[in-house]
Order: structure tokens, then sequence, then C-alpha cells
């Protein structure tokens, strides 16, 4: 961080940092946990795969997740208890985070913010689908009738 007079100032790094490399996390166990309703999963299951790894479970005050889904998947609407933000890594999705009017199509590098409760889903591209989703505290996935 500079200061006045293009001095340096040194800021204390804090804690130590908490790394999360992708490669090297499991596969996390969602259908033995059933933190996923299980009709998520057996749509992703049914359309070739897919899986999330779990990466900050409050480090930081941060939870997050990175997600993998095959091409074709609809993400049924659902909502979340806290707020959280999601960034395609690669693929593309159309999202609608309402009644379907706004949905937009997202490709690498977008991102979405919703806060708590927001009512969403996504239909995954002909690529899939690599997602990054990051919250301040844990979350319940609830489905929601259209």
């Amino acid at each position: 961080m500079r200061a006045a007079a293009g001095r340096l100032r040194r800021v204390s790094a804090g804690p130590d940092a908490a790394y999360f490399v992708v490669d090297d996390l499991d596969w996390a166990d969602d259908a033995g946990t059933g933190e996923i309703p299980a009709e998520m999963l057996e749509e992703a299951r049914r359309r070739g795969g897919g899986g999330r790894k779990i990466l900050a479970t409050g480090e930081g005050g941060f939870h997050s997740t990175y997600s993998e889904m095959p091409p074709g998947y609809t993400m049924p609407a659902h909502r979340h208890d806290t707020d959280e933000i999601v960034v395609v890594l690669d693929g593309s999705c159309t999202f609608s985070a309402g009644s379907g009017a706004d949905a937009r199509v997202l490709g690498a590098r977008d991102s979405v913010v919703l806060p708590a409760g927001r009512v969403h889903g996504f239909a995954c591209g002909p690529d899939g689908l690599k997602l990054l989703t990051i919250a301040r505290e844990p979350y319940a996935t609830e489905l929601v009738d259209d």
C-alpha cells in the first residue's frame, strides 16, 4: 500500500494464509451429507456427472465451493439463507435471478451477486459450467416450486 510522498507503507500480514488447491481436494460427498437436494444430484448424474469441492469453511470469514456441471444441466429454482457471489470460471449458463424475464447469459469471468433468499437458477451451456461460489457464512440450499 502506498503512503503519501511515494513511500511504501508496511502492513502486517495478519494470520496465516489458507490455500485451496482445487486439484488437491476431494469431491464432496453431497449424496452422503444431504447438503444438496437429491433431485439436483440425480439430474447432474443423469446428464453425465458433476460435483463440487469444498474450499473455505470459515477461513477469513468466507465459505466457498468450486463446482462443475455437465452440458445441458439445469439448476432448478432455489435459494440460500445467506448472500452469495457466483463467478463463472469456464463454460456458460443462462442465469435467472427472478421471474425468468431477467435471464442473462453468463460466460467465463462473469459474476452475479445474490442477496439471501433470492430465488435463482440456471441452465448450463453446451460446454458445461465451472463456477466458484463465495458466501460470508455457511449456507443451505432450498428448492423452490416454480
